[in-house]
């Protein structure tokens, strides 16, 4: 019976079991590719031995086991060619398919799946579960032998062979899972950069066990495969033609190579969303900044460095209110001037008052402004009693004495020596040009000299008027007399000449001769009455005078014009119209013509007249010089003012000394200074802003020619002292630059051989005086610069706390201490020192940065943010250190 059976059925169960099989086994490779997708794997052993059972009909058993046999081969072929395939296939993207089965083969049931080649992972050959229901055969759920759980996550290292020795007991031992894409040992820099990072390791191995992503989804083994065409209609269905894309948030990439990122993680930009967990965006970190201001000049206070303190604060923080109020402590070091070295007193005349509106930098300003006017006054005083009186001509010291009254100071013996070799020398020159005047016989060259040494003694009987305090004082009377000839000598334009006003005579048509028209006293008497009652006194005193001869009663009514014409001239003369209105000036001169030409006027009142018009004579004459020689204008204007002390006349004044004031600027030394000289005087009581600035031009000159002096004694230091002030004093006139330089450079040049005190104080000097040439005064400051600098560092290197901090601080200060150097002028040897030392704190930075980027989170943040100072705030760090430090920054995950 058994025989018949296998004839009868063994043709078609052959056919129908190995369909069956084939289907079984199709529908087995395509549930562990599903599995395979998958994040934690289940790793079951193959079987090791088969349970044989007996079947009601051995022949079918015996045709089903050649059929598995022959199957088995078959796809042990098929495998390796489709491996090989998969590696050609898998760097092909143009390539949609990676066969499954082989197409050619006609009694294949399956031809191709629509997959991804790179999505199919080199798994070994499963073995059947016999606990499961495979193709709709039932099974009786008796374990036949070990089942092969397909891995579900492509990613994963491919399972050992059943041999291997891990196996034990019907188990796959894999130990601790690894991901392959992670490289990264437990020493590496990224370690714990952003806390504790999620791996991979901890996934469960029990295949029963269901993912923990929410995004996971179990596969079922019944799961069909679906036509490429056919679309998914479950939200949870992953498309399996490679260029459908999913449209659910939730879904997954297919790609072997995506990680599965955490639902929690949102990356920070819409456009970039990394997949990969080594991909982490990378974290910014944070540097220190440069130190203040404040806590410079704070550690300065601290170490009595008030010099530094003041220097660097005025240079950076006066808009900073705690450093003005720091500033102001420190300037009440100076209260007294008088005990003020030269170097302090430089460095205080350089600050700035602070723009600040409060009241601390108000009280900043107005001790600023006193401390000035006081070393001011002390520098002038110095200058005065030592080189001035001591050793200066006899013109300046009466000046100074004159103009500083509170700075003789016991030298009246010397002042009054000096005032009579003065008045010597002036008497001299006034008395000379006085007679050489008078003659008439001098070409205008010859009158300008003359009248240039009058006014020479002019200013010097001026200068020992304002020394001399007697009450009856020599010089101002030799003054007014010079000033009178002075007068006398300018011809500024001819006299007008009394214009022919007679009534009383009348032209006849013959011979132009004129006639009296009356002949009779009585009726000239009439005629001049009513001229007097129409204040025409100039018509008067001309008929009056021609008259007088004929009759001498007459004189009483020349006398009586004469004196209410004078009157009526000082009262024209005092009024806003004297030196403006042309018919106003016509009849002053018309009104001082006749009362000083005619005879017939009284002496007296002719000398009176003289000396009440003198005054408005001078400023007039005045005006009409400004142009031509300011230097005369202003000596005419300034009599001519204290004769009359009108509006008008006070306006001619402030219009000379202004135009002396500018012209003063093109003149020679010699004549400046005695153009200065004449303003001090002429300007105090109308202008004081000339007054001051004629003073300090004045004063300037002198500092000027004392330092030169001092230059050439060797006296470099205290030279350039006064080459500072004189250009502070007169900003607007070159005075001191071609020696200033050169005294500059000599200290300079021998700064080298003093010790570490004096270089300070010499470039404290150096960079605090006004006017220096700039190339010289950049290398004082770059010098002072790096100095300063290296002694903040060892100050911050002795600091204990806030080592990272500090370590950047000294970074920043050495960083700006290279670039000084270099401006420094200093030879190359020592700019050397200051690269080396900056060199060596680069290379401890990165030494401590490499040993910190092995340890600790906090410690590799720390490496990171040295890297990142060296990176991007090193100036004068070398190209392939910052390239270094750039990469290093980006290994520890920062930017």
């Amino acid at each position: 019976m058994e025989e018949q059976q296998n004839e009868k059925m063994s043709p078609k169960a052959r056919w129908i079991i190995g369909g069956i099989v084939t289907i079984c086994l199709a529908v087995l490779i395509v549930v562990a590719i599903q599995l395979n997708k998958k994040q934690e794997p289940e790793v079951a052993t193959e079987a090791t031995q088969d349970k044989k059972e007996k079947t009601a009909d051995e022949q079918i058993g015996s045709d089903l086991e050649k059929a598995l046999s022959e199957l088995k081969k078959d796809k042990s072929s098929d495998d390796k060619k489709t491996a090989s395939k998969d590696k050609t296939t898998a760097t092909k993207s143009s390539d949609p398919f990676a066969y499954l089965f082989n197409p050619s083969k006609s009694d294949d049931p399956l031809t191709f799946l629509s997959i991804d080649p790179t999505d199919l992972p080199d798994v070994p050959e499963p073995v059947v579960s016999k606990t499961e229901d495979v193709a709709g055969v039932q099974d009786d759920k008796t374990p036949n032998g070990p089942v092969a759980v397909l891995p579900t996550d492509l990613n994963q290292t491919p399972l050992p062979d059943v041999d291997d020795p891990k196996l034990s007991g019907g188990s796959l031992d894999l130990g601790e899972d690894k991901n392959d894409d992670d490289t990264v040992s437990s020493g590496s820099p990224l370690d714990g950069i952003n806390g504790d990072p999620t791996t991979p390791d901890d996934k469960p191995t029990d295949p029963d066990d269901k993912p923990t992503d929410p995004d996971d989804k179990p596969t079922d083994p019944d799961d069909k495969p679906t036509d490429p065409d056919d679309k998914p209609t479950d939200p949870d269905d992953k498309p399996t033609d490679p260029d459908d894309k999913p449209t659910d948030p939730d879904d997954k990439p297919t790609d072997p190579d995506d990680k599965p990122t955490d639902p929690d993680d949102k990356p920070t930009d819409p456009d970039d969303k990394p997949t990969d967990p080594d991909d982490k965006p990378l974290e910014n970190v944070s540097i220190a900044l440069q130190e203040e201001t404040y806590d410079r000049l704070i550690s300065y206070k601290e170490q009595q460095q008030i010099y530094n303190a003041l220097y660097y604060g005025n240079k950076e923080g006066l808009k900073d209110q705690k450093v003005v109020t720091l500033l102001d402590e420190m300037l009440r070091n100076y209260n007294n001037a008088n005990d003020t070295d030269i170097t302090a007193r430089q460095l205080i005349q350089s600050l700035n008052q602070s723009q600040l509106n409060n009241e601390q930098a108000r009280v900043y300003n107005a001790q600023l402004t006193k401390l000035k006017e006081e070393i001011e006054k002390v520098t002038r005083e110095e200058y005065v009693d030592v080189y001035v009186i001591k050793e200066g001509s006899s013109k300046d010291q009466l000046y100074y004495a004159g103009t500083f009254k509170d700075l003789l100071n016991g030298n009246k013996d010397e002042l009054e020596k000096a005032k009579n070799s003065e008045m010597a020398l002036a008497d001299q020159k006034a008395n000379e040009a006085a007679e050489n005047l008078k003659n008439n016989k001098l070409d205008e060259l010859q009158r300008k000299a003359n009248q240039k040494a009058l006014i020479e003694a002019i200013n010097s009987y001026q200068l020992i008027a304002n020394y001399s305090t007697e009450a009856d004082n020599e010089a101002e009377a030799k003054r007014n007399e010079a000033l009178r000839i002075l007068s006398e000598s300018v011809e500024v334009s001819a006299e007008p000449e009394i214009e022919n006003n007679d009534t009383t005579k009348v032209e006849t048509d013959d011979d132009n001769k004129t006639e009296p028209k009356v002949d009779d006293q009585k009726e000239l008497k009439k005629s001049l009455d009513q001229l007097m009652e129409d204040g025409e006194y100039i018509q008067v005193l001309q008929q009056a005078s021609a008259y007088v001869e004929q009759y001498p009663e007459l004189e009483d009514t020349i006398k009586e014009a004469s004196e209410k014409l004078l009157e009526q001239s000082i009262k024209d003369m005092k009024s806003n119209n004297a030196y403006k209105d042309e018919d106003t000036k016509k009849y002053l001169s018309q009104s001082y013509a006749a009362l000083t030409g005619l005879s017939t006027v009284p002496s007296e009142i002719s000398e009176k007249a003289q000396d009440e018009f003198y005054g408005y004579r001078l400023v007039m004459q005045a005006e009409k010089l400004i142009d031509e020689d300011p230097t005369q204008a202003v000596i005419f204007a300034h009599e001519g003012y204290k004769r009359q002390e009108t509006i008008g006349a006070k306006g001619v004044l402030q219009k000379a000394n202004t135009a002396l004031s500018e012209k003063a600027v093109g003149m020679d030394p010699e004549q400046a200074e005695r153009a200065y000289e004449i303003l001090t005087v002429t300007a105090q009581d109308v202008n004081e802003d000339i007054a001051q600035t004629a003073v300090d031009r004045k004063t300037a000159y002198g500092y000027a020619a004392t330092g030169k002096d001092l230059h050439e004694k060797g006296n470099n230091q205290e030279a350039l002292v006064y080459f500072s002030e004189a250009n502070r004093l007169y900003p607007e006139k070159d005075l001191t630059s071609t020696i200033m330089k050169e005294t500059a450079q000599a200290l300079l040049d021998e700064v080298g051989t003093e010790d570490v005190t004096e270089q300070i104080k010499i470039y404290n000097l150096l960079v605090n005086v006004k006017g220096l040439d700039e190339s010289i005064k950049t290398q004082a400051e770059s010098r002072k610069t790096v100095i300063d600098i290296l002694d903040r560092v060892n100050t911050l290197e002795k600091q204990e706390q806030n080592v990272e901090e500090r370590t950047q601080q000294v970074f920043y200060y050495l960083d700006e201490a290279v670039g000084a150097a270099k401006n420094s002028g200093w030879s190359d040897e020592e700019k050397a020192k200051v690269q080396q030392r900056y060199d060596a704190h680069i290379s401890s930075m990165l030494e401590q940065a490499q040993t910190w980027s092995t340890g600790s989170e906090e410690e590799r943040k720390n490496a990171a943010v040295y890297y990142k100072v060296i990176a991007e705030k090193g100036t004068h760090v070398g190209e392939e250190t910052v390239a270094n430090a750039k990469e290093a920054l980006t290994e520890l995950g920062y930017k």
